[in-house]
């Protein structure tokens, strides 16, 4: 039987969950989540091997990016995945290309590896580091703190972003990624949280991961990053937590998510992703 790629067509989803939980090991409740909340047919290029589909990649709308003054259209390659027994064959770099041709034909393409070492893969299917994030690893040793942090709406959660990324080169996210997102949370027993820390506000997403509060999105002016962090944390009963923040001039980053561009784009690490999406 000949092989083909081609995009998902309506009754594909089962084989797709398969292959994702297969691949990704992740529970039914995570995978059926996403299917639920963003996927629809046409979304994943899939491979096609002896009948069946044994690697795919999804190409989500992402949002906006906004660089320079202007915003562009932006989505992200998602999810990218073969079946252990059918790596090594380049079924999987087939994929990729074809969802990165999808994600780059009205805008720009992003992809947010879950490993450093994928890095030098991605660069190879067009992408370069553009993404970075300033990450920390803290202990609550109990000391006062000057604040609180209260849970928010997905809704109010995305205007309040928006007005604290104000001016800043970064993707608005589509208000569905960023429910997918809160769900993910939600599930962990964390989610989306309003801050008043040192009388500045500020906004967080946040999971709990082994007992440590997994703070994947930390917004806060420069100076109130410990202390918004620290009330998130008890908000979630953590004694331990990480926080992921914006990079400002002069921090170390870490590399974190990856652009395919024609346009001229800001130097690696001054943009900011958003939220884990790997």
């Amino acid at each position: 039987m000949n092989d083909e790629t081609r995009f998902s067509l309506p009754g594909d989803e089962p084989e797709l969950k398969t292959l994702w939980r297969d691949v990704f090991h992740h529970s039914d409740d995570v995978v059926d989540l996403f299917f639920e909340k963003l996927y629809a047919p046409g979304m994943a290029a899939v491979y096609i091997h002896d009948g069946a589909i044994v690697s795919a990649a999804y190409v989500l709308k992402l949002g906006e990016y906004m660089y320079g003054g202007r915003w562009t259209p932006c989505r992200l390659v998602y999810a990218c995945g073969t079946r252990p027994e059918h790596r090594g064959r380049g079924f999987g770099g087939h994929v990729v290309d074809m969802a990165v041709k999808a994600a780059t034909g009205s805008g720009l393409g992003v992809i947010c590896p879950p490993e450093q070492s994928l890095f030098p893969y991605c660069e190879k299917h067009g992408f370069r580091p553009m993404f970075g994030v300033s990450v920390q690893n803290c202990t609550d040793v109990g000391l006062p703190l000057n604040g609180s942090a209260a849970l928010v709406s997905v809704r109010g959660y995305a205007a309040l972003r928006e007005e604290l990324l104000h001016g800043q080169s970064h993707i608005d996210l589509d208000l569905r990624v960023l429910e997918y997102r809160e769900s993910l949370c939600r599930r962990t027993g964390g989610g989306f949280y309003y801050i008043v820390s040192d009388r500045v506000r500020g906004c967080a997403a946040a999971e709990i991961d082994g007992g440590t509060a997994n703070i994947i999105e930390l917004i806060v002016p420069s100076g109130s990053q410990y202390n918004a962090a620290a009330l998130v944390a008890r908000a979630l009963r953590c004694e331990r937590f990480a926080y992921r923040a914006p990079v400002r001039p002069g921090d170390e980053f870490v590399p974190f998510a990856m652009m395919v561009s024609e346009s001229p784009v800001p130097s690696p690490g001054t943009a900011w992703f958003g939220p884990d999406l790997r």
